[in-house]
Protein backbone atom coordinates (compact mmCIF):
# COMPACT_ATOMS: atom_id res chain seq x y z
CA UNK A 1 0.00 0.00 0.00
CA UNK A 2 1.53 3.23 -1.15
CA UNK A 3 -0.48 5.60 1.02
CA UNK A 4 2.53 6.07 3.30
CA UNK A 5 2.66 8.81 5.87
CA UNK A 6 5.75 9.69 7.85
CA UNK A 7 5.34 13.04 9.54
CA UNK A 8 8.54 14.89 8.78
CA UNK A 9 9.46 18.12 10.50
CA UNK A 10 11.91 20.82 9.51
CA UNK A 11 13.54 22.46 12.50
CA UNK A 12 15.50 24.99 10.49
CA UNK A 13 14.51 25.61 6.87
CA UNK A 14 17.25 28.17 6.33
CA UNK A 15 19.92 25.70 7.40
CA UNK A 16 18.44 23.00 5.17
CA UNK A 17 18.48 25.31 2.16
CA UNK A 18 22.22 25.61 2.67
CA UNK A 19 22.53 21.84 2.82
CA UNK A 20 20.13 20.25 0.35
CA UNK A 21 21.73 16.82 0.64
CA UNK A 22 21.11 16.75 4.38
CA UNK A 23 17.45 17.64 3.87
CA UNK A 24 16.98 14.87 1.32
CA UNK A 25 18.28 12.40 3.88
CA UNK A 26 15.77 13.73 6.41
CA UNK A 27 13.00 13.12 3.86
CA UNK A 28 13.85 9.47 3.22
CA UNK A 29 10.85 7.16 3.16
CA UNK A 30 9.62 3.70 2.31
CA UNK A 31 9.07 3.44 -1.44
CA UNK A 32 6.75 1.52 -3.76
CA UNK A 33 7.40 0.46 -7.32
CA UNK A 34 6.15 3.66 -8.89
CA UNK A 35 5.94 6.38 -6.26
CA UNK A 36 7.25 7.78 -3.02
CA UNK A 37 4.53 9.37 -0.90
CA UNK A 38 5.65 11.44 2.09
CA UNK A 39 4.26 14.14 4.33
CA UNK A 40 5.92 17.14 5.93
CA UNK A 41 4.94 19.89 8.39
CA UNK A 42 2.45 17.79 10.36
CA UNK A 43 0.86 16.47 7.18
CA UNK A 44 0.17 19.91 5.70
CA UNK A 45 2.59 19.31 2.82
CA UNK A 46 2.35 16.18 0.67
CA UNK A 47 5.47 15.18 -1.29
CA UNK A 48 4.85 12.92 -4.28
CA UNK A 49 7.94 11.55 -6.06
CA UNK A 50 7.86 9.74 -9.40
CA UNK A 51 10.01 6.64 -9.10
CA UNK A 52 11.39 4.53 -11.95
CA UNK A 53 15.00 3.86 -11.07
CA UNK A 54 17.46 3.47 -13.93
CA UNK A 55 14.96 4.87 -16.44
CA UNK A 56 14.95 8.56 -15.50
CA UNK A 57 11.49 8.17 -13.96
CA UNK A 58 9.81 7.57 -17.31
CA UNK A 59 6.05 7.47 -16.86
CA UNK A 60 4.90 3.86 -17.15
CA UNK A 61 1.30 2.69 -16.86
CA UNK A 62 2.13 1.41 -13.36
CA UNK A 63 3.25 4.87 -12.23
CA UNK A 64 0.27 6.45 -14.00
CA UNK A 65 -2.23 4.21 -12.22
CA UNK A 66 -0.72 4.82 -8.78
CA UNK A 67 -0.47 8.53 -9.49
CA UNK A 68 -4.15 8.84 -10.35
CA UNK A 69 -5.22 6.98 -7.23
CA UNK A 70 -3.12 9.15 -4.91
CA UNK A 71 -4.15 12.45 -6.51
CA UNK A 72 -7.85 11.57 -6.68
CA UNK A 73 -7.98 10.49 -3.04
CA UNK A 74 -5.99 13.32 -1.44
CA UNK A 75 -8.98 14.63 0.51
CA UNK A 76 -9.71 11.19 1.94
CA UNK A 77 -6.21 9.88 2.62
CA UNK A 78 -4.42 13.14 3.44
CA UNK A 79 -7.08 15.36 5.03
CA UNK A 80 -4.48 17.71 6.54
CA UNK A 81 -2.70 18.38 3.24
CA UNK A 82 -2.78 22.00 2.07
CA UNK A 83 -0.05 21.85 -0.59
CA UNK A 84 1.40 19.15 -2.85
CA UNK A 85 4.97 18.99 -4.11
CA UNK A 86 5.64 16.85 -7.18
CA UNK A 87 9.23 15.79 -7.79
CA UNK A 88 11.29 12.92 -9.16
CA UNK A 89 13.34 10.22 -7.45
CA UNK A 90 17.11 10.56 -7.78
CA UNK A 91 18.55 13.00 -10.30
CA UNK A 92 15.65 13.11 -12.75
CA UNK A 93 12.18 14.63 -12.68
CA UNK A 94 10.52 12.66 -15.49
CA UNK A 95 11.85 11.71 -18.93
CA UNK A 96 8.38 11.39 -20.45
CA UNK A 97 6.37 8.35 -21.47
CA UNK A 98 7.85 4.85 -21.57
CA UNK A 99 9.36 4.35 -25.06
CA UNK A 100 8.30 0.70 -25.16
CA UNK A 101 4.73 1.78 -24.47
CA UNK A 102 4.95 4.40 -27.22
CA UNK A 103 6.21 1.76 -29.64
CA UNK A 104 3.16 -0.35 -28.86
CA UNK A 105 0.99 2.58 -29.88
CA UNK A 106 2.39 2.39 -33.44
CA UNK A 107 0.94 -1.12 -33.70
CA UNK A 108 -2.53 -0.15 -32.48
CA UNK A 109 -5.31 1.24 -34.65
CA UNK A 110 -5.88 4.98 -34.50
CA UNK A 111 -9.35 4.90 -32.90
CA UNK A 112 -8.08 2.70 -30.06
CA UNK A 113 -5.04 4.93 -29.53
CA UNK A 114 -7.28 7.98 -29.11
CA UNK A 115 -9.04 6.28 -26.19
CA UNK A 116 -5.75 5.00 -24.72
CA UNK A 117 -4.22 8.49 -24.82
CA UNK A 118 -7.30 10.06 -23.23
CA UNK A 119 -7.01 7.60 -20.34
CA UNK A 120 -3.26 8.19 -20.05
CA UNK A 121 -3.74 11.96 -19.85
CA UNK A 122 -6.47 11.52 -17.26
CA UNK A 123 -4.09 9.57 -15.02
CA UNK A 124 -2.03 12.75 -14.56
CA UNK A 125 -4.34 15.68 -15.35
CA UNK A 126 -5.98 15.47 -11.91
CA UNK A 127 -3.05 17.63 -10.82
CA UNK A 128 -4.71 20.55 -12.58
CA UNK A 129 -7.92 20.25 -10.56
CA UNK A 130 -6.54 19.52 -7.09
CA UNK A 131 -8.35 21.17 -4.18
CA UNK A 132 -4.93 22.37 -2.95
CA UNK A 133 -2.07 24.22 -4.71
CA UNK A 134 0.80 22.27 -6.22
CA UNK A 135 4.51 22.90 -6.75
CA UNK A 136 6.67 21.04 -9.28
CA UNK A 137 10.18 20.59 -7.86
CA UNK A 138 11.98 19.87 -11.14
CA UNK A 139 15.17 18.23 -9.89
CA UNK A 140 16.54 17.04 -13.22
CA UNK A 141 15.46 16.32 -16.80
CA UNK A 142 11.79 17.07 -17.47
CA UNK A 143 11.22 16.08 -21.07
CA UNK A 144 8.12 15.58 -23.22
CA UNK A 145 5.19 14.39 -21.15
CA UNK A 146 7.41 14.76 -18.07
CA UNK A 147 7.75 18.47 -18.76
CA UNK A 148 4.01 18.74 -19.43
CA UNK A 149 2.97 17.21 -16.10
CA UNK A 150 5.08 19.87 -14.39
CA UNK A 151 2.97 22.40 -16.27
CA UNK A 152 -0.15 20.98 -14.60
CA UNK A 153 1.30 22.28 -11.33
CA UNK A 154 0.62 25.84 -10.20
CA UNK A 155 4.25 26.73 -9.47
CA UNK A 156 7.52 25.31 -10.80
CA UNK A 157 11.01 25.40 -9.28
CA UNK A 158 14.10 24.01 -10.99
CA UNK A 159 17.90 24.26 -11.07
CA UNK A 160 20.46 25.64 -13.48
CA UNK A 161 21.67 22.14 -14.36
CA UNK A 162 18.21 20.74 -15.19
CA UNK A 163 16.93 20.30 -18.75
CA UNK A 164 13.32 21.05 -19.70
CA UNK A 165 11.46 20.76 -22.99
CA UNK A 166 8.45 19.54 -24.93
CA UNK A 167 10.32 17.65 -27.66
CA UNK A 168 7.32 15.88 -29.19
CA UNK A 169 7.93 17.02 -32.78
CA UNK A 170 11.45 15.56 -32.62
CA UNK A 171 9.81 12.23 -31.87
CA UNK A 172 7.46 12.47 -34.83
CA UNK A 173 4.32 13.16 -32.82
CA UNK A 174 2.19 16.16 -31.92
CA UNK A 175 2.32 17.46 -28.33
CA UNK A 176 0.15 15.87 -25.65
CA UNK A 177 -0.41 15.82 -21.89
CA UNK A 178 -2.01 19.26 -22.09
CA UNK A 179 1.12 20.97 -23.38
CA UNK A 180 -0.70 22.87 -26.13
CA UNK A 181 -2.96 24.35 -23.43
CA UNK A 182 -0.74 24.88 -20.39
CA UNK A 183 2.42 26.21 -22.07
CA UNK A 184 0.66 29.08 -23.92
CA UNK A 185 -0.90 30.06 -20.58
CA UNK A 186 2.50 30.48 -18.97
CA UNK A 187 4.50 32.31 -21.66
CA UNK A 188 3.88 34.77 -24.52
CA UNK A 189 2.12 33.11 -27.43
CA UNK A 190 5.04 33.19 -29.85
CA UNK A 191 7.36 31.67 -27.22
CA UNK A 192 4.93 28.77 -26.84
CA UNK A 193 4.90 28.32 -30.62
CA UNK A 194 8.70 28.25 -30.69
CA UNK A 195 8.96 25.68 -27.90
CA UNK A 196 6.29 23.36 -29.29
CA UNK A 197 7.25 23.58 -32.98
CA UNK A 198 11.02 23.20 -32.49
CA UNK A 199 10.98 20.77 -29.55
CA UNK A 200 13.64 22.94 -27.92
CA UNK A 201 15.22 21.65 -24.71
CA UNK A 202 16.14 24.47 -22.31
CA UNK A 203 18.35 24.89 -19.30
CA UNK A 204 16.72 25.79 -16.01
CA UNK A 205 18.05 29.34 -16.39
CA UNK A 206 16.41 29.80 -19.79
CA UNK A 207 13.14 28.38 -18.47
CA UNK A 208 13.28 31.01 -15.71
CA UNK A 209 13.94 33.77 -18.25
CA UNK A 210 10.92 32.68 -20.29
CA UNK A 211 8.67 32.62 -17.22
CA UNK A 212 8.10 28.85 -17.23
CA UNK A 213 9.45 28.46 -13.69
CA UNK A 214 9.21 30.70 -10.63
CA UNK A 215 12.79 30.22 -9.46
CA UNK A 216 16.01 28.52 -10.52
CA UNK A 217 18.46 27.42 -7.83
CA UNK A 218 22.12 26.60 -8.38
CA UNK A 219 22.04 22.79 -8.16
CA UNK A 220 19.53 19.95 -8.27
CA UNK A 221 19.90 19.06 -4.60
CA UNK A 222 18.58 22.50 -3.63
CA UNK A 223 15.34 22.22 -5.62
CA UNK A 224 13.32 20.25 -3.08
CA UNK A 225 14.44 22.38 -0.09
CA UNK A 226 13.42 25.50 -2.03
CA UNK A 227 10.02 23.96 -2.79
CA UNK A 228 9.55 22.95 0.84
CA UNK A 229 10.38 26.45 1.99
CA UNK A 230 7.72 27.90 -0.31
CA UNK A 231 5.19 25.23 0.69
CA UNK A 232 5.73 26.05 4.36
CA UNK A 233 4.91 29.69 3.65
CA UNK A 234 1.76 28.70 1.77
CA UNK A 235 0.41 26.32 4.44
CA UNK A 236 0.96 28.86 7.20
CA UNK A 237 -2.18 30.59 5.97
CA UNK A 238 -5.84 29.80 6.63
CA UNK A 239 -6.70 26.27 5.39
CA UNK A 240 -10.11 27.38 4.15
CA UNK A 241 -8.72 30.48 2.45
CA UNK A 242 -5.99 28.43 0.73
CA UNK A 243 -8.55 26.01 -0.73
CA UNK A 244 -11.00 28.73 -1.74
CA UNK A 245 -8.25 30.75 -3.42
CA UNK A 246 -7.06 27.64 -5.26
CA UNK A 247 -10.59 26.93 -6.51
CA UNK A 248 -11.01 30.51 -7.73
CA UNK A 249 -7.69 30.51 -9.59
CA UNK A 250 -8.48 27.17 -11.26
CA UNK A 251 -12.10 27.86 -12.20
CA UNK A 252 -11.65 29.60 -15.53
CA UNK A 253 -9.38 26.99 -17.15
CA UNK A 254 -10.53 23.53 -16.01
CA UNK A 255 -13.11 22.82 -18.73
CA UNK A 256 -10.94 24.33 -21.45
CA UNK A 257 -8.11 21.98 -20.47
CA UNK A 258 -10.41 18.94 -20.67
CA UNK A 259 -11.49 19.93 -24.18
CA UNK A 260 -7.89 20.44 -25.28
CA UNK A 261 -6.83 17.03 -23.92
CA UNK A 262 -9.44 15.38 -26.15
CA UNK A 263 -8.11 17.23 -29.21
CA UNK A 264 -4.53 16.25 -28.33
CA UNK A 265 -5.50 12.59 -27.99
CA UNK A 266 -7.16 12.66 -31.41
CA UNK A 267 -4.10 14.30 -32.99
CA UNK A 268 -1.69 11.84 -31.40
CA UNK A 269 -3.91 8.96 -32.48
CA UNK A 270 -3.38 10.08 -36.08
CA UNK A 271 0.36 10.53 -35.52
CA UNK A 272 0.75 7.00 -34.16
CA UNK A 273 -0.62 5.70 -37.48
CA UNK A 274 2.09 7.50 -39.49
CA UNK A 275 5.70 6.67 -40.29
CA UNK A 276 7.27 9.67 -38.51
CA UNK A 277 6.78 8.29 -34.99
CA UNK A 278 8.58 5.10 -36.01
CA UNK A 279 11.47 7.14 -37.41
CA UNK A 280 11.61 9.19 -34.22
CA UNK A 281 11.59 6.20 -31.90
CA UNK A 282 14.30 4.46 -33.91
CA UNK A 283 16.45 7.59 -33.83
CA UNK A 284 16.22 7.74 -30.03
CA UNK A 285 17.24 4.08 -29.77
CA UNK A 286 20.22 4.73 -32.05
CA UNK A 287 21.02 8.02 -30.27
CA UNK A 288 20.86 9.93 -33.56
CA UNK A 289 18.92 12.92 -34.84
CA UNK A 290 15.78 11.81 -36.71
CA UNK A 291 15.52 12.44 -40.47
CA UNK A 292 11.85 12.80 -41.32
Amino acid sequence: HYFIQSNLRMLNVRHCLKNGTKLLRQLSSISTEGLDVRTHNDGKVLILSLRNEGRMNCMTEKIASEFKTVVNEINRDYPSALCLILTGHGNSFAAGADLNWLEERTKTRSEKNVEIMKDYYNYFSGLASLPIPSIAAINGPAIGAGFCISMFCDIRITSKDSKLGANFVKLGISPGMGGTFTIPLKVPNQVAWELLLTGKVMSGEEAKEKGLVLSCVDTKNLVLPEALSLADKIVSGSPLAIKETTALLRHSSEQLLKDQLVMEAEAQGRCFSGIDIQIGLQAIKNKKMPKF
